[in-house]
């Protein structure tokens, strides 16, 4: 009985030896993924679709070696040497997959790529801005700029080529009365093109409308001491630029003054001499006629005194 037992035991480890030999042979197939490295690609040239950037791989081999596949160094090559403008067909071969000889490379899905082809191309385009406002109805927009004014485009020839402008995003300007704004905003770029730079200034300027005025003021002048003075002409007119609310409201004639220079030392006679403008903030002057007065000074004379007759 004992004899039987060690005779079993010797039986079942056999045949489990056996069944390990013919299993470790027994060849398996097996999908897995390896990533596509694109390789020689052309310059000057940009690959618009098609990329492909993992395909799928049946393997056959025996089924320990295949558990043991390490998919670090795994990867497949694709030439791009021979590429051309347009749609290029690639077909992928088992041939370009390194693996253990013991490992058969049966089947690739897809089995080629269709990759659409362009040059690449560069262009620089002006920038235009984007800009929805509410304003006050005495505002307006006095001056922008764009900084840089332009920007290169990259991308396919396909798109790059039939652009000639490129508009910002668009910008809200919330404030009904702004003054100096500058707003960094990116830009409308059409698809597979970049811009460089990416993002550009806006520098906006806002301020009151203004309108031109003419107006005639007096001229002041200030009397030297024991002297006379007389202007000639006594009025001038005076071109204004103003903003449109002074004048509207007729608070701009009380708050112009022209006075003559400082007549210093000047002797009694006559004499050109020119006149200053004092202005209210936001009012430029345009244009002063005549642009010099003629004074006269004259020396005021002493009133003779009555002797007292009381005097000793």
């Amino acid at each position: 009985m004992r004899t039987n037992w060690q005779y079993l035991v010797l039986a079942f480890a056999l045949a489990l030896f056996s069944w390990h030999l013919v299993s470790g042979r027994e060849k398996v197939d097996t999908w897995i993924q390896v990533p596509v490295e694109m390789v020689n690609m052309p310059q000057g040239f940009v690959v618009r679709q098609g990329m492909v950037h993992r395909i799928e791989v049946r393997v056959r081999g025996p089924r320990p070696m295949l558990r043991t596949i390490d998919m670090r160094n795994v990867f497949y090559p694709l030439d791009l040497a021979e590429l051309q403008p347009g749609l290029n067909q690639l077909e992928f071969e088992t041939r370009n997959i390194s693996l253990s000889r013991a490992i058969e490379v049966v089947e690739i899905s897809p089995s080629r790529a269709e990759l659409l082809v362009d040059r690449l191309m560069t262009k620089n385009v002006p920038v235009v801005k984007q800009m929805e406002t509410d304003l006050h109805e005495d505002y307006e927009l006095k001056r922008a700029a764009v900084r840089p004014p332009a920007v290169v485009l990259r991308g396919p020839q396909a798109k790059v080529e039939e652009v000639d402008e490129i508009m910002t995003q668009p910008v809200t300007v919330e404030d009904d009365r702004p003054g100096k704004l500058e707003i960094t905003v990116g830009l409308i770029l059409p698809p597979e093109v970049e811009a460089n730079p990416s993002r550009v200034s806006l520098q906006l300027d806002f301020g009151e409308k203004t309108t031109d005025i003419s107006i005639e003021r007096e001229v002041l002048v200030a009397q030297p001491a024991g002297m006379t003075v007389t202007v000639d002409p006594a009025r001038i007119r005076l071109q204004l630029r103003a903003p449109l609310s002074m004048v509207r409201e007729e608070k701009l004639v009380d708050a112009v003054w022209v006075t003559t220079s400082p007549l210093g030392e000047l002797a009694s006679g006559e004499h050109e001499v020119s006149y200053r403008v004092e202005l209210p903030p936001g009012v430029v002057l345009l244009q002063g006629e005549p642009e010099n007065v003629r004074v006269q000074i004259e020396q005021i004379s002493a009133v003779p005194v009555a002797p007292d007759p009381n005097a000793p």
